[in-house]
């Protein structure tokens, strides 16, 4: 296990997000100080860390192909692209997706000055992948969807000392187009892929509208409730690489040695911790 290959022009990464948009996804969770759509705030959260990734790109006045990025919706019975892309080859790199947002607004955010005083500020945000919600989750179709395209572009890295690609699955309920037996093997086949600096790593971020205690990063099934979900989505998430070691251990609070990329009953703010630190690479850009 490697996991510390540098991220350059050359060589970059990539990262798929594979989002359940399924008709569960309706119901309500809190955002931002609001009650909003589950969908809805996922939506806000990935256009956030698409920012980010977009942000960490530019250098003198451009940006650098870091990063591959593909955005997957699941629901009913098919995967699709949600983002803007063109034909059929679903990644962006961040000069594409800097360039082609499918909304510009401006938003009002509260920030704190150092008197102490909150004021308004108006920012533009960008506007990547829109909420969506229905029918059913086909998340086993998801990960086949992934490892084809993953495997494409691990072939294209062959032999590079790439840094491995990143696949982050947001969901807030079970598989409907599998059985566990059948999704546990499409995860190893996902997770099997791998460059030169080491397998794909899978994380799975089970998200709840309801006030049951979150579990992020567990060490084992011990920490987790008597749920056979929970030990599913535990028993198909990656070992976390030494890289993300003290991330985890400020958001967790304990050792993040031996633990898995998975949390279960997720909030928003968990959510978003999950994915800023499974994407947490800045420190290997080159």
């Amino acid at each position: 296990m490697s996991y510390l290959a540098r991220i350059t022009q050359s060589c970059p990464t990539a990262v798929v997000l594979l989002v359940d948009q399924s008709g569960s996804m309706a119901e309500p969770a809190r955002w931002n100080g609001h009650t909003v759509a589950k969908a809805q705030a996922v939506a806000s959260a990935i256009n956030a860390l698409l920012a980010e990734l977009v942000a960490r790109s530019r250098r003198d006045g451009g940006y650098q192909p870091y990063y591959d990025i593909a955005v997957l919706g699941y629901s009913g019975s098919e995967v699709r692209s949600a983002l803007p892309t063109v034909g059929e080859d679903w990644f962006l790199n961040p000069e594409t997706l800097a360039d082609n947002p499918v909304e510009v607004r401006d938003v009002q955010r509260m920030r704190t000055l150092p008197d102490g005083r909150r004021v308004a500020t108006v920012m533009r945000e960008k506007i990547w992948v829109r909420p969506a919600s229905e029918w059913n989750t086909p998340m086993h179709e998801a990960f086949r969807t992934a490892y084809g395209l993953l495997k494409g572009w691990c072939a294209r890295h062959k032999g590079q000392p790439c840094y491995p690609p990143t696949v982050i699955n947001i969901t807030d309920g079970e598989a409907t187009d599998a059985d566990p037996r059948q999704l546990t093997a499409a995860a190893a086949k996902l997770r099997s892929l791998a460059t030169a600096d080491g397998n794909v790593l899978l994380l799975n971020v089970h998200i709840s509208g309801s006030e049951s205690e979150p579990v992020l990063f567990p060490a084992s099934t011990g920490e987790l409730p008597e749920d056979r979900y929970a030990r599913l989505l535990f028993d198909i998430s990656s070992p976390m690489p030494a890289l993300y070691r003290d991330e985890i251990a400020l958001v967790t609070g304990h050792a993040a040695d031996g633990v898995r990329g998975m949390a279960y009953n997720a909030n928003m703010t968990d959510l978003v911790r999950m994915m800023n630190i499974g994407t947490a690479t800045s420190n290997l850009l080159l």
